[in-house]
Parts: structure tokens; C-alpha cells; sequence
């Protein structure tokens, strides 16, 4: 994915992920595995409505795998450009897309989301999945998109607010603290969705749909989104400032929770698609 550290105000987010080693890049292709992060997929690609033939070019790619399934509905005719900030994650989507038999429909480049290297009205659709909350220049690199889309063509985001984060915990204040400190610390933009619509209305688009897709977890399982976030929340929680007693029994009381009724975790997703 398309990740940039340093916020809108120039903050530096050290507890960011970046996916720029290939350990990381074996991690995002471990969870893009799950059947969350499917089912997202899918939905992304029935908004896109990828068609025979048609252009198409994946903002902050990861490890290639809507890139590669974006391809196969393309094919034989269409072309998928996947582009990342990541070396490795381009790595592993034209090794995916070799292993696919895909080689010849899917091109990867090392790219920036605020500064593509494509000739204006180029692609049929753009998409970008969680990927334009990390970028600090929003608002140039939502315009970029517009720049390289065809006349009709569609921009799909899918981005999180993060104010749609929600554990059962047995402190509320302290689960909305916790989440607030993960906001601000691994995400330039933490409520991208909504600012969307002004920002494509900004860059000359018409928004055409919005929808919300949510991830509702009702058990502990280590594989799904809610219990893997719970690291990564802590460790942003204690570089915000949020006391070390406290994060320590935040995360006890939501690793505690193992029996039946004891588990909810909540996300919203939202997917805007615009056009030109």
C-alpha cells in the first residue's frame, strides 16, 4: 500500500507501517488472505464494474491481490496498472501476477499516489483501498487521479473514519481515547470519508455513490481485523501519551475476552466512487 509518514501538519507518525520490508509485505499478504478482507475485495470490485478490455490502475497496490483480480476481469484484452511507494509490495504483485498466468495484463511500478506518471485520460478507473488516508497532499493526489481518468471514468475510495471504531471494553472512555491516539498517530487523514465528496467536487469530479461496508465481529478470533488491532492500537496509545497502566489494562480486558457474548468489534469502511 500507498503509505506516506509524515501527516498534513508535517507530524512525523513513527508507529505507521509502511510495508517497505519484506517481512511486512508477507504480514499484509497473510491478512489480505482472511475472509474480511475478501469479502472487501469483493465488494470493491462489483462498485468498480471492471469490464473486457477496459484500463484500470490500483493506487498503493500491497501485495497484488484486488490488482491481480481486477486483471482477470480485464482479460484478455484490458490492463492493469498496480503502483506502490513499496518496492517490495510491487514485488509481490508482479509475483503474483506471474503465478496467476496474469504477467502479460498486469504492469507494477514503484509509484506515488501525489504525483502519477501517466499521461492525462489514460485509464478506464482508478481505485485506491485504504491508501489516500496515509497520503499527506490529499487533495493533490485525489486531483491526480482525476488528471489520468477517462472521460466516464470512475475513482473508487475506500477509506475507514476512524470515529467508526468501536471494542466492548469495560471503559468506554478509555477504548474512545485509545482510538483516537491510533488515529492520530498512524494516519494523516484518520475521517477521510468525510471530506471525499469535497475533494472530488475539487478536483472537477462528480460523486456518483457512497456506500459503507462494515467489519462486525461477535468472537475472539486472532485472524480477524478487531483482535489483530489491538497491538497496533496500544503501541500508537503509548506514543500519544496515553499512560503505560492504562493501555496495559485496556489490552488485558479486551485479550480477556474469550467467552461466548463477551466479544464485539465494530469498523466501518466507507466506499466512495466519483466520475469524470
Amino acid at each position: 500500500m500507498d503509505r506516506n509518514c509524515v501527516g498534513s501538519r508535517g507530524k512525523a507518525r513513527s508507529s505507521v507501517r509502511t510495508y517497505d520490508d519484506a517481512k511486512a509485505v508477507a504480514d499484509l499478504d497473510r491478512r489480505y488472505s482472511t475472509a474480511q478482507l475478501v469479502d472487501q475485495r469483493r465488494r470493491v470490485r462489483e462498485i468498480i464494474g471492471a469490464r473486457t478490455g477496459e484500463a484500470g490502475l490500483d493506487v498503493g497496490c500491497g501485495p497484488g491481490f484486488l490488482a491481480c483480480e481486477l486483471a482477470a476481469e480485464v482479460a484478455p484484452a484490458g490492463r492493469i496498472v498496480a503502483t506502490d511507494t513499496s518496492s517490495h509490495s510491487v514485488d509481490a504483485t508482479a509475483a503474483r501476477a506471474e503465478k496467476r498466468g496474469l504477467a502479460g495484463i498486469v504492469k507494477v511500478q514503484v509509484g506515488d499516489a501525489a504525483s502519477l506518471e501517466f499521461p492525462d485520460d489514460t485509464f478506464d478507473f482508478v481505485v485506491g483501498t485504504q491508501v489516500y488516508c496515509y497520503v499527506s497532499d490529499v487533495g493533490r493526489a485525489i486531483r491526480e487521479a482525476a488528471r489520468v481518468l477517462r472521460k466516464g471514468g470512475r475513482l473508487v475510495v475506500l477509506d475507514t473514519d476512524w470515529d467508526y471504531c468501536a471494542w466492548r471494553s469495560s471503559d468506554a472512555a478509555l477504548t474512545r481515547r485509545m482510538v483516537a491516539a491510533r488515529g492520530a498517530r498512524q494516519f494523516a487523514h484518520p475521517h477521510l470519508p468525510r471530506e471525499l465528496h469535497g475533494l472530488f467536487l475539487g478536483a472537477g469530479l462528480t460523486l456518483a455513490d457512497a456506500q459503507v461496508f462494515s467489519m462486525i465481529e461477535t468472537r475472539y478470533d486472532p485472524d480477524l481485523f478487531g483482535v489483530e488491532s489491538i497491538q497496533g492500537t496500544c503501541e500508537a496509545a503509548l506514543e500519544d501519551g496515553v499512560p503505560a497502566a492504562d493501555v496495559a489494562a485496556w489490552e488485558q480486558d479486551l485479550r480477556a475476552r474469550h467467552a461466548d457474548g463477551e466479544w464485539f468489534f465494530c469498523l466501518n469502511r466507507f466506499i466512495f466512487t466519483a466520475t469524470k
